[in-house]
């Protein structure tokens, strides 16, 4: 299972490593204004996603669960009913679509765009139909825990994709080719998928005769706290495209754009350091082990900090050298965007580690809530600001939400879960990593004054510099000599691994 997990966070680097040398050639070729329109459609249609209600999530559960007892009956009663629900979640999602395409007037596209834009809308609807209820697959390889297909699948459907684009834009085509390659690519993704789900599991016959009320009602009950983080998750995410197409124009989209997108990129980096310690939040919570909750708290705290300080120093330090090199000087204006963006990622990558303890204690609805309150918080916030302070506006519009949620909010109710002190909490899993950054931080100030002359080899030696500096400072400020041992011993045995919850008793 820890081969197949560590092969599922392998797909991730290659996805964004694929995604950032994709994203310039995509914007020129597009240019600001259909890039802003892409990036509009798929908001719009990322909202559709979340019409299956958590559905993808309880099927995960319930099929492992029934494979687990060789019920091979309640593991095809449940991928039916997951079908069912999901195909008609696919069906009011291109409702939805279409409905959304007669009022996309409302946006302000330049008139030469308008007819491609409504065009690609129509197709990326279709998509969210059909991904929909194709899902399931994935679902159901995910319960039988094999990730390293899924990875092999995910991870061939990024390079098809990002070869289709390339040529289709090479040869003039724009957002109607863009969004046929999506659809495209994303059926072959969910065929593989089901194909792959029928020859290990020969059983699976999924039957129209299964469908049953009783068990729609039990997938929704399991789903629904995650379906209610996934609509704040769509409302944080997606939200500030749309408001920015709506107040402003979609060729300022893209601007802001390239600066959240970096963001993301720095997110992702923290979570694989951080989503390990799921299993063992999970396992601790089931002994009633409050103090291997506490310390693996800390240890996790300490570890996203370790990562995440140094890559939000670069942001805000480094963040314009390297928006010019990737992007061209006249995009360097987004640096501006990104630095907003980045001020409550100090708080917020350290607390990836409190929502998957909370989750794993079964207290996600606590999370959900939060995480809700703080989209509808980012919607209204980013409405009001934009129409008084332009495009700035609508980052300001999400730090501050995001920066009390993760800063006061969700730290209180991690810290009365597993019965903490605010002050043990900070000194042990905040004051190391801090003081481990601060090397790191004058070289990023030192590097944005002296370097005039910029260049991808300059670029290279001070991220070189930056990331060489941090890794040692923080190896022998961060770590305790057990956690050094341990390092040491995992590198000399790197194909033998050890569960984190093991870890975590011997190294805080």
């Amino acid at each position: 299972t820890e081969i197949y997990t560590l092969s599922l966070h392998d797909a991730l680097p290659i996805s964004l490593v694929v995604g950032f040398l994709l994203a310039p050639f995509v914007v020129h070729r597009l240019g600001n204004t259909g890039y802003g329109a892409w990036t509009l459609v798929t908001s719009l249609t990322g909202y559709f996603g979340m019409l299956d209600l958590g559905t993808r999530q309880s099927v995960g559960r319930f099929v492992a669960r029934y494979m687990a007892l060789n019920d091979d009956e309640n593991v095809n009663r449940t991928i039916s009913n997951a079908l069912a629900m999901l195909g008609v979640a696919g069906a009011i999602g291109l409702l939805a679509t279409v409905t959304a395409n007669f009022s996309f007037g409302i946006f302000h596209i330049e008139q030469h765009s308008q007819t491609d834009a409504r065009i690609a809308l129509l197709i990326a609807g279709v998509t969210i139909c059909l991904a929909l209820p194709m899902s399931v697959s994935n679902a159901v390889l995910f319960s039988m825990e094999r990730f390293d297909i899924v990875t092999g699948i995910t991870v061939m459907g990024a390079l098809t994709r990002s070869t289709l684009v390339v040529l289709a834009l090479s040869r003039g085509h724009g957002l109607i080719a863009l969004a046929l390659i999506t659809l495209l690519s994303s059926c072959a993704e969910y065929l593989s998928a089901a194909v792959c789900a029928k020859k290990l599991y020969p059983c699976l016959k999924p039957r129209f005769c299964y469908v049953e009320f009783a068990r729609c009602k039990e997938l929704f009950s399991f789903g629904i706290y995650r379906f209610i983080w996934i609509v704040a998750n769509q409302l944080i995410f997606y939200t500030d495209s749309v408001v920015i197409g709506l107040f402003l124009n979609v060729a300022a989209i893209t601007y802001y754009a390239i600066a959240g997108s970096l963001i993301n990129y720095g997110r992702n980096i923290v979570s694989l350091a951080a989503d390990t310690f799921y299993p063992a939040a999970t396992r601790l919570d089931a002994r009633n082990d409050t103090k291997g909750l506490q310390d693996l708290l800390i240890l996790g705290t300490r570890i996203a900090l370790t990562v995440g300080l140094p890559i939000c120093l670069g942001f805000l330090f480094l963040g314009k050298q390297f928006i010019i090199l990737w992007m061209g000087p006249a995009y360097a204006i987004s640096a501006i965007y990104l630095i907003v963006l980045t001020i409550p990622q100090f708080s917020s990558m350290s607390q990836y580690i409190s929502a998957l303890i909370l989750v794993g204690m079964a207290k996600h609805k606590v999370l959900a809530y939060v995480t809700l309150a703080e989209g509808i918080a980012n919607l209204l916030l980013s409405i009001i600001l934009v129409r008084k302070i332009g495009l700035i506006g609508v980052a300001w519009g999400t730090v501050i939400p995001h920066a009390i949620s993760t800063a006061v909010v969700i730290p209180y109710f991690t810290l009365h879960a597993v019965r903490m002190k605010w002050s043990d909490y900070v000194v042990k899993g905040f004051v190391r990593p801090i003081v481990a950054a601060i090397p790191a931080a004058g070289l990023c100030y030192a590097f944005s004054i002296w370097v005039a002359a910029l260049s991808w080899f300059v670029f290279g030696l001070e991220v070189l510099a930056v990331g060489v500096t941090a890794a040692v400072v923080s190896y022998y400020v961060c770590l305790s000599p057990g956690q050094r041992s341990l390092i040491i011993e995992r590198i000399r045995k790197s194909f033998h691994k050890e569960e984190v919850g093991n870890v975590v008793g011997r190294t805080v």
